[in-house]
């Protein structure tokens, strides 16, 4: 059976109004909100914008130039006056290597007298240089705005160039060591085999002397000999602070022993020129004795001595051009530096 359907009255309608009311309002609140939301988010983003375009300009870089402005202008005077003064160094550096040059060619050359100059004038110039790198060192530490937090007072490139300027002060570290060792054992070395070569012709002409009777003059030539061999152990001892002089030692003990003996024997034929005495003896076997001890060739330890001494020589040039190389480099980036903007 059909049953009819209620109208719908006025008063229903009214019941349903207030629903659809509060859904609309919820809604364009829910809009309202997501509105917000996206605005927070652009305010947000365009923050880290800001803090990363201000990460990239800071202080000190090229993109902000005018923060380190101040600084910049107050070390460059300082830096300018450390370059010229690293450029004295690198010419007494200069300086210091025709010496050593110098001294090597001497050495060669057995010139004594001007290996002594060179040592001496490449002392005095030693000293001079490690004084004044200390004095610069000091100085470049301690120019303007140098300190903690300094990338925020000087510019990249103007740190870069102190510290060039710092390595190139520190690139003459060791020279004096390396003079030093060029006093010490070169030239001691270089002296010790002229002494041992001319002990052995002292020697020889002495063994000469006395075969032909002349006493007076063979003793002077031993006691000439033995002279030499007490400079030779003054040397030695020098030598031993790079050395070792073990077998050196043991030969000038035994030379030594010999120019003894020898001297005694000529002391005792003079007391009896004409008979074998029991003290002229004695003196023959003592001289034999001693005679056979001795190395049966000697040049191989003047020619030890030798190369003992261009070691030496050559490990201070050495020295002295590598630091002239670090010198040279540390000028170069410094100037390149400079002409940056």
């Amino acid at each position: 059976m059909l049953r009819c359907r209620r109208p719908v009255t006025s008063d229903a309608a009214d019941d349903h109004a207030p629903d659809r009311a509060t859904r609309f309002r919820t809604l364009v609140g829910s809009i309202a909100w997501w509105a917000a939301w996206l605005v927070v988010v652009e305010l947000i983003a365009l923050g880290a914008a800001g803090l990363v375009s201000g990460l990239n300009h800071q202080p000190g870089t090229p993109a902000r130039a005018e923060l380190t402005y101040a600084g910049d202008a107050a070390i460059e005077p300082g830096l300018g006056a450390a370059t010229s003064d690293v450029e004295k160094l690198s010419d007494d550096v200069d300086e210091l290597g025709a010496l050593g040059r110098g001294a090597l060619a001497s050495l060669a050359a057995s010139k004594w007298d001007d290996l002594d100059a060179a040592v001496d004038d490449g002392a005095a110039l030693v000293l001079g240089i490690r004084d004044e790198s200390s004095r610069l060192r000091t100085r470049l530490l301690s120019l303007p705005g140098s300190g903690p937090n300094e990338e925020l007072r000087i510019s990249a490139a103007n740190r870069t160039r102190r510290d060039t300027l710092i390595a190139a002060a520190d690139a003459t570290t060791g020279l004096d060591a390396a003079w030093a060792r060029l006093t010490s054992g070169g030239f001691a070395a270089a002296q010790l085999s002229s002494l041992l070569t001319k002990h052995d012709s002292l020697i020889t002409t002495a063994i000469e002397a006395g075969r032909k009777g002349t006493t007076k003059t063979a003793l002077a030539r031993i006691d000439a000999a033995t002279a030499t061999l007490d400079q030779a152990d003054a040397l030695r001892t020098r030598l031993s602070n790079s050395v070792d002089v073990a077998t050196l030692t043991e030969w000038l003990r035994r030379n030594r022993n010999y120019d003894v003996a020898l001297r005694a024997l000529y002391v005792a034929s003079g007391k009896s020129p004409d008979r074998v005495t029991a003290d002229v003896r004695a003196a023959l076997a003592a001289e034999k004795k001693a005679r056979d001890e001795l190395p049966g060739d000697t040049s191989g330890l003047v020619i030890i001595m030798a190369e003992i001494a261009r070691g030496g020589v050559n490990q201070a040039v050495l020295a002295i051009e590598e630091a002239r190389g670090h010198l040279s480099a540390a000028l170069q980036a410094a100037a390149s530096r400079s002409a940056t903007p």
